[in-house]
Order: structure tokens, then C-alpha cells, then sequence
């Protein structure tokens, strides 16, 4: 039996219910520091979703690999760590195509050994650190890409190799304009308090 509707319609009820009722859990709470959800963010039948994938079968790497040698203008990167070279060359590359780069990442994830962020400063691209919201403990744990203005790449897969070979992840391909939108928006706020 066919399912009746198409898949963005499905997720875009899903996505309202989910803000929807992070907004009333948020609403209910005592605490006055707890800030009110964001509106929702209405998803159009346009739109495109490609995945979930999972780390452990679906090559999550080589689909953002893909995203970014297809990116033509700007590139805008939070994640949490970055270890993967196959990554870092592909955003070198499209350095040299021309697109616009920007990445924020995690302060303390940034001084691992492994990590790809000092290369990536090496060869010109702007990096900065996050600390998260509230400084010493906090991180800034996005995992998160948007690519032209147009797709986004969201999920709990870190660009690591251990999120590629060891890690169940999950990652999922955005294509509409209202979600980019909001997290270009995400994006620059956390790039403005970076360092």
C-alpha cells in the first residue's frame, strides 16, 4: 500500500508538532530564564529532503563531499569537531572555486591533535572558536552546514573520523528556503560571538 502524501508534506507536520510542542514544554516551565521557542518554520511542498542517513551504511562523508564540490557561492559551517581530511580538502577545493567560507567550532575541540581546523586556518579559510553560550562549561555542539543559501546538512554526525568509521550518527538534507533561512540566521548569531 502506497503512502498518500509526499514526503515533504509528511515532514512538515512533523516538524510543526515538534515545535509545537517544544514551545508549550518551554511555555509550562517556572524558570524565567528559559527563552520561548522559536516560531515555526512552515516547510512548502517545493521543498526537498534527502535521507535520514545512518553512519554505519550510508556514507554520510561522501554525501557532504558531494554537497560541498556542488557548492558555487557560500558555504556556512558549525560543527562541533573536525577531523575528517577528506572534508577539509573538499572546502579547500571550493575555497579555490571561489565560494565564501565560514566555520565555527568548538574551542576546546579545536586543539585536538586531529583536528582539521589548523590546516584549514593554514590555507586561508576563516575559523572561529565558540565556547558555547555560556562560557567555561558550555560547548558549541551544533553539527550543522548550509550550502548556498539553499540546503542544509543537519544531524548528530560530527565531521570526524570516528563519527565515519565507529559512530552511530545520523545525518539529513534540507532543501527548502524558509529552513536555511533560520539556520543561516543560527549561523550568524553564533559566528558574532565567536573568536
Amino acid at each position: 500500500m502506497r503512502f498518500p502524501y509526499h514526503r515533504s508534506t509528511v515532514f512538515g507536520v512533523v516538524l510543526a508538532c515538534a515545535l509545537a510542542f517544544g514551545y508549550s514544554f518551554i511555555a509550562g516551565q517556572k524558570n524565567s530564564a528559559v527563552r520561548p521557542a522559536a516560531p515555526a518554520v512552515a516547510v512548502s511542498g517545493a521543498s526537498s529532503i534527502q535521507g535520514p542517513y545512518f553512519s554505519d551504511r550510508d556514507r554520510i562523508s561522501d554525501r557532504i563531499i558531494a554537497a560541498i564540490n556542488h557548492t558555487r557561492r557560500t558555504l556556512d559551517i558549525a560543527v562541533y569537531s573536525m577531523t575528517q581530511p577528506e572534508i577539509a580538502g573538499a572546502i579547500q577545493a571550493a575555497r579555490h572555486r571561489g565560494v565564501q567560507i565560514r566555520i565555527v567550532t568548538d574551542e576546546g575541540q579545536a586543539l585536538d591533535r586531529h583536528s582539521e581546523v589548523g590546516y584549514l586556518r593554514s590555507v586561508g579559510i576563516p575559523v572561529r572558536l565558540s565556547e558555547g553560550f555560556r562560557g567555561e562549561r558550555s560547548l558549541m555542539h551544533n553539527k550543522f552546514a548550509v550550502f548556498d543559501g539553499e540546503l542544509v546538512e543537519t544531524g548528530s554526525y560530527n565531521w570526524t573520523i570516528s563519527a565515519n568509521s565507529y559512530n552511530y550518527e545520523n545525518a539529513i538534507l534540507i532543501r527548502n528556503p524558509e529552513v536555511s533561512a533560520r539556520y543561516e540566521e543560527e549561523f550568524d548569531r553564533i559566528w558574532e560571538q565567536a573568536r
